[in-house]
């Protein structure tokens, strides 16, 4: 294809309503999970200093926090009228027309759902193919990032894994200047959960470049979350239940909104399953987010349980700038549960600590912090999962 067809085509801008999508957490072997948490944003992002008309924003409305240093960069690509219908990333990789804009990730974590909203750059304006299709089907993407440990990760081997909606291939360095494939997950199929063989080595201070593959197939639905664990002691543990396991509802409820998690989903998380959070992409070497508000938005951080009983369990939490307190949580038996928030406490702090009481002993529930700013801002913990005692 003519370099000369890499080119955009602008419809009018549109006002595109934000989508919430909430994030995971893990569980130990204690039944709590321990990792920082993550930020969603009721504030807009400022425009990038970069060119807007080239420009595209967390495309799939991640709202995960941000930093300047963090996240993931790359290419969109996408199938010209007539060109074949590819069904594995090397001829997506290589046939696909570039278009002429940079996209920027916050994360990998897109549970299974419709997408036909397109993508939008900083500008308003909608990237198209040269004949004019808005981009929901036959696209790809290229994104390079570098894999690094949270403050509350232990150094050591961790096993990768992708859920993914069509196509998507993980890869690292070889050790020979070039890459290799850690995950793969390629082809068209629905929502498909593939695992690691071999482990990656993380140290405190590790960066290990990394680079996603991914295309979407035929419409509508679309799914992407990389996730990791530390690899298991028992080599008969490694090949998790799940891996290999696919289907449009196994893991998502995409017929919610916003989409709820299922039971498997849920399963992968006790396992010690955790999706990477925007703390563990760090940017390329010389490389900077344009599309993150040059003021930190309120942040969650460091979101724990610090005492669990038959009928009640204490959460704990740090917010970076003063913030009110509050819970919410669902037993997670059925995904359609709606979730109980607690009432809330006014008092603006940055160290939160509140107790949930009332729940049913033996009882795996779904538990989420909240904290609000006087200003409008509101954040929002990673999912955490936790069994009350008998």
């Amino acid at each position: 294809m003519l370099k000369s067809m890499n080119k955009l085509h602008v419809l009018l801008k549109i006002f595109v309503a934000g989508i919430f999508l909430f994030q995971s957490g893990c569980l130990t072997e204690a039944g709590t999970g321990t990792e920082s948490g993550s930020t969603v944003v009721t504030e807009p992002n400022e425009s990038p200093t970069v060119d807007p008309t080239r420009t595209i924003c967390d495309p799939f409305l991640t709202n995960s926090p941000q930093a300047r240093d963090r996240g993931l960069v790359g290419s969109l690509l996408y199938l010209t009228d007539d060109q074949p219908r590819y069904s594995n990333i090397t001829d997506y990789m290589n046939n696909a027309v570039v278009a002429d804009a940079t996209i920027y990730l916050d994360r990998l974590f897109v549970p299974t759902r419709p997408f036909d909203r397109g993508f939008y750059m900083q500008s308003g304006d909608l990237v198209t193919s040269i004949n004019g299709d808005t981009l929901y089907e036959y696209f790809g993407l290229r994104m390079s990032g570098q894999l690094q440990l949270t403050a509350n990760e232990e150094p050591g081997a961790y096993q990768l894994a992708l859920l993914a909606d069509d196509g998507a291939l993980l890869k690292i360095p070889d050790g020979l200047g070039g890459q290799k494939i850690i995950v793969n997950n390629d082809g068209t199929h629905p929502t498909k959960f593939m695992c690691a063989t071999e482990p990656v080595y993380m140290t405190r201070d590790a960066k290990l470049p990394m680079t996603l593959e991914y295309y979407q197939g035929p419409r509508f639905h679309i799914a992407m979350v990389a996730m990791w664990r530390p690899w298991p002691a028992n080599e008969v543990d490694v090949n998790d239940p799940l891996c290999g396991q696919q289907g449009n509802s196994l893991f998502f409820d995409s017929t919610q909104d916003p989409v709820t998690s299922q039971s498997a989903f849920y399963d992968l998380l006790e396992r010690n399953w955790k999706v990477l959070e925007n703390e563990n992409y760090f940017f390329p070497e010389q490389s900077e987010n344009p599309c993150v508000p040059a003021e930190e938005p309120l942040a969650i951080t460091n979101f724990n349980f610090e005492a669990l009983g038959r009928d009640q369990v204490t959460l704990t939490w740090t917010t970076n700038i003063a913030a009110t307190s509050q819970g919410e949580y669902k037993d997670t038996a059925l995904a359609s549960n709606p979730y109980v928030q607690t009432a809330e406490d006014g008092t603006l702090v940055q160290v939160h600590r509140l107790t949930i009481t009332g729940l049913v002993p033996l009882t795996r529930y779904a538990i989420r912090a909240i904290s609000r700013t006087p200003g409008g801002q509101m954040a929002v913990s990673d999912e955490k999962i936790v069994r009350t005692a008998r």
